[in-house]
């Protein structure tokens, strides 16, 4: 059974809405250290190096999990790589100044400003301001919250679409019940059979639109069976006129045709309005995998993750929306289990980056130490933008139109049985500014919190739940710990407190209100090309066995891991399921992280297509050396 209850988000929700308006006017970067595999510019062949033989001496112990193949292959020699040296460890944590990445630099008149004027206004006028305003709210809604379970109820069933009122309020669980259009086993298309590959929906969003430009750019020359879906038909074919137009020229292919229509027929065009399930039928029933980057998606995505689960249909999605992902999987699992239905949320830049570094560590402390991870320390160097959709997705938590359900225990937890995992985290993240420790025990580069690293360690704690072989056997959770590096305390003390400020700033309607009338993008809206070019991430992880074994990595996305980025994660998240089913670590249905569900085959496509990925050992169990972390 699930109850709902109107919950107040101005903790998490809040710093992640302000945080992400913050840095993209002050251009959010960090800086960080770590390993090795670097991905070669042109076209590079990803291999997994074979564990080494025990018996030898700790330094040759220390290596990469991942190497590339050089190029110019050599006849008789299938395993020449360029990233066994060890300054491959240097190059990778290189990238962003080798590509002309500049980091947040902030003038010490910024500095003395923040501190002298902007600390003092916030204590005397916008705190205060927020205080009254928030207690003043909570006092009033006590009365309502009761009355509003009486009118709810507390089953699911009894939600029910949310009455005159359901434009106010837009949990998931107040979608219509769809039961009666189950689709039967004879009438279900064999994936294998099915018309398109993939399905993009919400093609004419912010980031829809670069996931259909990436597509296009990348995958339409190979014979890609795919197709856009969304509300506006206009829209639609105004994005692929727009494709289309450029695209023959920069590539010069001779076998694309210039004309428009031809291009359109190609690429099919459905329209589905995600509120009326009456029109999702066509959108999942003959697609091996639907991807969607349309948000908010407890408003729009809830009646899609139901009928992928009822036909069979793979999908991913960008969401970073933890609570309405544990809602999916209460409601949908079982079902999707039972149809082979692989549902994978959270593969944008929420969460892949940091959830892919856990799978990489954890499985080379397996391998190669012999040892289980217990703790995961990341730090992330960044910098991007904010697009209208991701505010309006925050907005609607922050003013209380989304109602968290509770469950018997964390959805996160639950294995395919049903049963509860006994692989438990905890996000030991710090709230404050603080320091960089290094490996060797010292304290390098200033640290701030990373506002997402709540969503990071949820996905982490997913993965690891559903990681049966990564158990520390003593029964401690994984520590997670996650925060950006940056070049000085200059930058950690105005990006932390500017965070701070804007966030208690847009908890109250006289600051608020303007903020969002004059500072927060619309939807549709979002960085430019350039900025988006300019942007990049770069997480470094180290983790530490439970018998002391330590090994890091380093993951490297040369462009605005938030949008750009994040529509090549999601389109090879969807292409992965679509056309690498044979090869995927799990070949059941169900909701899994995407490490779970996708492993090495996701991370070999986004090394592919332009990240690079390092991992290496750094000290075996029965050294001296002893963890800082």
């Amino acid at each position: 059974m699930l109850s709902t209850t109107s919950v107040l988000p101005p903790s998490f929700l809040s710093v992640v809405l302000f945080s992400l308006l913050f840095y993209s006017t002050h251009s959010r970067c960090n800086t960080l250290i770590t390993p090795a595999f670097i991905s070669h510019r042109h076209s590079p062949r990803l291999l997994t190096q074979k564990p080494r033989r025990r018996g030898m001496n700790h330094d040759n112990r220390r290596h990469n999990t991942m190497i590339i193949k050089n190029n110019k292959k050599e006849e008789g020699d299938d395993t020449k790589n360029l990233a066994m040296m060890p300054d491959d460890v240097e190059a990778v944590r290189k990238a962003p100044s080798l590509d002309g990445k500049r980091p947040l630099q902030i003038s010490t008149s910024s500095f003395l400003f923040t501190a002298m004027v902007g600390v003092p206004v916030w204590l005397t006028v916008v705190l205060p301001l927020t205080l009254v305003y928030q207690s003043g709210k909570a006092l009033s809604s006590l009365g309502g919250n009761s009355s509003n379970r009486k009118n709810s109820g507390t089953t699911t069933s009894s939600m029910g679409n949310g009455g005159e009122d359901g434009d106010d309020v837009v949990a998931s669980s107040t979608m219509e019940s769809t039961a009666g259009a189950d689709p039967t086993a004879l009438n279900l298309i064999p994936l294998k059979e099915r018309r398109y590959d993939v399905v993009l929906l919400g093609a004419t969003g912010f980031t829809g639109s670069l996931a259909a430009k990436y597509l296009y750019q990348n995958y339409h020359h190979k014979n890609l069976k795919w197709a856009v879906a969304g509300r506006s038909k206009d829209k639609l074919e105004t994005l692929l006129k727009r494709l289309l137009e450029p695209q023959d020229d920069l590539d010069n292919r001779s076998n694309h045709s210039s004309n428009t229509d031809t291009q359109q027929n190609y690429v099919d065009l459905l329209i589905v309005d995600t509120l009326k399930p009456n029109t999702i039928h066509d959108l999942v029933k003959d697609a091996r995998c639907v991807i969607t980057t349309a948000g908010p998606f407890c408003k729009y995505g809830s009646n899609v993750v139901e009928y992928c689960a009822r036909y069979g249909t793979n999908y991913v999605d960008i969401t970073g929306e933890i609570g309405w992902n544990k809602e999916m999987i209460v409601k949908w699992d079982a079902l999707a289990r039972h149809t082979g239905a692989k549902i994978v949320s959270l593969c944008g830049c929420d969460s892949i980056p940091w959830d892919m570094t856990y799978f990489k560590l954890a499985q080379m402390l397996q391998r190669d130490c012999h040892d289980t991870i217990s703790k995961l320390t990341c730090y992330d160097n960044m910098k991007g933008g904010i697009s209208g959709g991701t505010v309006d997705t925050m907005l609607t938590f922050l003013e209380g139109k989304y109602q968290t359900p509770r469950f018997p225990f964390d959805p996160y937890y639950r294995k395919s049985d049903g049963s509860k995992s006994q692989n438990k985290s905890k996000d030991m993240s710090s709230l404050f500014i603080g320091r960089k420790m290094e490996l060797n025990g010292t304290k390098s580069k200033w640290t701030n919190p990373f506002v997402m690293s709540s969503i990071n360690s949820e996905v982490i704690k997913r993965s690891h739940a559903l990681s049966e072989n990564s158990t520390t056997g003593d029964g401690q959770p994984l520590i997670y710990r996650e925060s950006c590096v940056q070049q000085s305390f200059k930058e950690a003390f105005v990006t932390w407190f500017g965070t701070v400020l804007g966030v208690t700033a847009l908890l109250n309607p006289i600051t608020g209100g303007p903020i969002k009338k004059y500072f927060i993008p619309k939807p549709g809206e979002g960085p430019t090309e350039r900025e988006m070019s300019e942007g990049y991430l770069l997480v470094n992880g180290v983790g530490e066995g439970v018998k002391g074994s330590i090994v890091e990595s380093e993951f490297y996305f040369p462009v605005d891991a938030g949008y750009k980025d994040t529509a090549r994660m999601v389109s090879e998240a969807g292409l992965c399921l679509a056309l690498d089913s044979e090869k995927l670590p799990v070949q059941g249905g169900g909701f899994f992280s995407p490490s779970v569900a996708m492993g090495d085959v996701l991370l070999e496509r986004l090394c592919k297509t332009g990240c690079k990925f390092a991992s290496r050992v750094v000290h075996i169990q029965g050294q001296k050396l002893k963890s800082k972390l």
